[in-house]
């Protein structure tokens, strides 16, 4: 029974190492890049500002693209974009202006497209927000297919002047016991009348404290919403223990994310912890029995 007992636990520590693996996900290549995609102007009402952004063509053929601007705002916490105006507020769109709305891009060259921010007098104190697109419809691929190719850049717009702020982690969690991908939701609150970023640090470490997983990013939260910010581990092996931790700012402040203790365990791997449990208990009957037996036998003999 001793080597029963020590087969049972090299296999379980067998199953970890067997099924250490990763599946990885291909992505598609880019061929429209546009930079910087983001900016983040402060003016006060009737003040303007120019800029620049440049788009980047990466494929092998020259395509015209096509520059306008659009209002910006957000759909649901997963935050799906929205580039419609919103009834009774400005038209963002209005107020970016770019400098030309169409252009030449060559492969492997830059277009560098100038533009001008203009906010109008009498807008009220806060944030607002809008884009500025290049987009192109690239050639027929051997499928007959035309892909359209868009690209943007954001613009977060403080206009000066008193505001309210507010804003706080409303959730932060992550189950007990997963299939991979390991996955953690963390949840932000902006109740005030501007937009902040967080700043975002979650670190996966296995039970003796090596990090296996790190994510830093920076989120932007706007006003009275609130982002879901899903958190993967895609290369998360398919059995192990971990824990799940980090920090994320909240107007400027930081704030912890208590860790989080998970047992990932992919399909097949649970059936082969079933099995071997099974077996484990079906031997500990068997064992049971023949040694109630043999007690038996003995108290017979006695006889």
């Amino acid at each position: 029974m001793k080597k029963f007992w020590l087969a049972a636990v090299s296999a379980v520590v067998v199953l970890g190492a067997v099924f250490g693996f990763a599946h990885s996900a291909l992505a598609a290549p880019e061929i429209l890049t546009l930079t910087p995609t983001s900016v983040q102007p402060d003016l006060l009402p009737g003040a303007s500002q120019s800029g620049t952004f440049s788009v980047l063509d990466q494929g092998t053929n020259s395509f015209s693209v096509r520059i306008y601007s659009a209002p910006y705002s957000v759909k649901g916490e997963d935050y799906t974009p929205d580039f419609t105006p919103i009834p009774g507020s400005p038209n963002v769109a209005n107020w970016i202006k770019p400098a030309i709305s169409q252009g030449l891009v060559n492969p492997g060259q830059t277009l560098t497209v100038g533009y001008s921010l203009s906010v109008p007098t009498g807008v009220q104190p806060g944030g607002y927000y809008g884009v500025v697109f290049a987009n192109e419809q690239l050639p027929k691929n051997a499928s007959g297919v035309v892909i359209n190719e868009q690209v943007g850049e954001i613009f977060y717009i403080t206009v000066a002047g008193p505001v309210k702020s507010g804003g706080k982690l409303l959730q932060w969690s992550s189950a007990w016991l997963q299939k991979p991908p390991l996955q953690a939701t963390l949840k932000l609150e902006n109740t005030g009348g501007l937009h902040y970023f967080s700043n975002i640090h979650v670190a996966v470490k296995d039970i003796f404290g090596s990090a296996k997983f790190t994510l830093n990013t920076d989120k932007a939260i706007l006003p009275q919403t609130i982002r879901n910010i899903p958190v993967s581990w895609t290369k998360a092996p398919a059995f192990g223990l971990f824990k799940v931790g980090g920090t994320a700012t909240v107007l400027g402040k930081t704030v912890n994310l208590p860790t989080k203790y998970v047992l990932v365990m992919s399909s097949t791997a649970r059936m082969i912890l079933l099995v071997i449990l099974i077996v484990l208990v079906l031997l500990f009957i068997i064992r049971l029995v023949y040694r109630r037996r043999r007690h038996k036998q003995k108290k017979s003999l006695r006889k």
